[in-house]
């Protein structure tokens, strides 16, 4: 157990800003490929903003975790730094008396696929709320179900709600995803979209909704993929603009303006 002495805690301390500004630097080093791509012709406009968006997001998420873990595992903080190359192992032995394999990290600077899924099930239990709600979703990713034809669809809409018709009875929203009976042309095919794969959410008739921009396939930022199939649950087929606006999940809202989704 690490000792809560002044000196000790004078040291996690700058670990923590070493360890958050170390995500920043090797973050930053994705902007500036993606800038650079767009100062060539390469990418868009649009696909360097992603990549700051995205940038953003993944610092952001490392402070939480690394501020949630300074209570009470702050040995976790240290073998991070071990793992960084921010501090040797000698030192955490010192500091908290177990080998670097010993103690368990925090994932400070770990990529989860599924880091946002507390966020967006709650986001979409709130939209659903309010009406029928437009998901988008990568229809590529594992372990996403929809009909053949729409599996290489990077950019499906999926429409949602407690009031269709016909009903879908079976609507399920948990930790892991969404899943339910939805009707494709007359014929009902059980989805399943987990979490992982849904990056956009607007409630139907609206034009803001809720985008998770470190999800946003790179296709769909720089336009280069097909175009996306809206699809319906039951008769009315939604629209959706192609201006429509889908601005950041709330951990991305210190980001300047808002992303518009390619479709």
């Amino acid at each position: 157990m690490i000792e809560r002495d002044p000196k000790t805690l004078a040291r996690l301390q700058t670990v923590v800003t070493a360890l958050i500004e170390h995500r920043v630097s090797t973050s930053l080093v994705d902007v500036e490929r993606a800038l650079a791509r767009w100062r060539s012709g390469a990418h868009s406009a649009l696909a360097a903003h992603g990549a700051v968006l995205r940038h953003a997001a993944r610092c952001e998420r490392t402070v939480e975790r690394v501020t949630a873990a300074a209570g009470d595992r702050p040995e976790g903080i240290l073998r991070d730094a071990v793992d960084a190359g921010l501090m040797n192992a000698d030192e955490l032995v010192e500091l908290v008396g177990k080998q670097p394999d010993q103690v368990e990290t925090i994932g400070a600077l770990r990529d989860d696929d599924d880091a946002s899924a507390p966020d967006k099930r709650r986001t979409l239990e709130q939209l659903l709320a309010r009406g029928p709600v437009l998901v988008h979703v990568d229809a590529r990713r594992t372990e996403v179900a929809v009909p053949p034809r729409f599996r290489a669809d990077a950019s499906l809409v999926l429409r949602f709600g407690y009031t269709l018709q016909p009903a879908i009875r079976d609507l399920c929203i948990d930790d892991e995803g969404i899943s339910g009976t939805l009707t494709f042309g007359g014929s009902p095919f059980h989805v399943m979209l987990p979490w992982t794969a849904v990056y956009a959410a607007m409630v139907e008739g609206e034009q803001r909704g809720t985008v998770w921009p470190e999800d946003v396939p790179e296709d769909v930022l720089t336009g280069s993929g097909d175009q996306p199939a809206v699809t319906s649950h039951g008769n009315a087929i939604p629209e959706v603009s192609e201006a429509a606006a889908v601005e950041p999940a709330p951990r991305a809202k210190r980001t300047t303006g808002h992303l518009k989704l390619v479709e």
